[in-house]
């Protein structure tokens, strides 16, 4: 993962050969492999971070398929204009729960089958929405998450935490239900959900920030200039792409 520029080096650490239970440091949380492949990277943006923290949820709570939903959200909403934050995402996804079942040990030392703890959230959009269709990795290999490491992340400087730092795994508490009022940029959102919904496919928006080399869910990524208005479609502002993203024309 080092190789392929998903980590830095000094930052990740696998854990040890027999280690079953999880012992981060307190600078350190728990992420899967699959997750990076989806397209998560560090540092990470404070929406992102702000959304799980909402949400009662950590990264090792998250599947490779909450993250291209969560990566879509933050592309569309700075692409087409709008504010990311944590209430905005809330008034038009909800909480998909995947239950995962396992067989562990008891200390009779006897076989039992419980369900983990963890890479059981994704995020669909509510009935409001009309929504891209879905056409994007959707299936993931069965043991994904086995394949898990540590990463560190920046702690606050004055209480010496992080949001997505936690000691260990807890059990799980009720599925998240994720409510926010209506206004006119919440609406608006929607509304250019359904406009996009006719020409776009989720694979269509995750192939468009992929060409521009952008990373949704990291820090300090912005639209640093906008197409005349002319140039927008069905009144949905255009991004300057080549100002934004260095892109360059091709030329035969």
């Amino acid at each position: 993962m080092v190789h392929r520029g998903y980590v830095a080096k000094a930052l990740a650490r696998a854990p040890g050969a027999d280690e079953v239970v999880v012992r981060p440091e307190d600078d350190e949380v728990v992420v899967f492999r699959d997750l990076f492949t989806a397209g998560l990277r560090f540092p990470l943006d404070p929406c992102f971070v702000e959304i799980l923290r909402s949400c009662g949820m950590f990264l090792h709570h998250q599947t490779p398929n909450s993250i291209a939903r969560l990566s879509m959200y933050m592309w569309l909403a700075r692409t087409c204009n709008f504010t990311p934050s944590a209430e905005h995402f809330f008034f038009m996804h909800q909480v998909h729960y995947q239950p995962k079942v396992v067989t562990v040990t008891t200390a009779e030392g006897k076989e039992a089958k419980a369900e983990t703890q963890y890479g059981y959230y994704n995020f669909t959009y509510k009935s409001l929405v009309s929504n891209p269709v879905t056409a994007y990795k959707n299936k993931w290999p069965v043991d994904w998450t086995s394949h898990w490491f540590y990463h560190k992340v920046t702690l606050d400087l004055e209480t010496r935490s992080h949001p997505l730092v936690t000691d260990w795994i807890r059990n799980l508490g009720d599925t998240p239900r994720l409510v926010a009022e209506e206004t006119e940029g919440r609406l608006g959102f929607v509304a250019m959900l359904r406009q996009i919904s006719k020409v776009f496919s989720t694979r269509d928006i995750v192939e468009e920030y992929v060409s521009c080399r952008c990373w949704p869910l990291k820090f300090e990524w912005s639209i640093r200039g906008w197409l005349p208005k002319d140039e927008w479609v069905e009144g949905i502002p255009k991004p300057d792409f080549m100002k934004s993203f260095h892109l360059k024309k091709h030329r035969e």
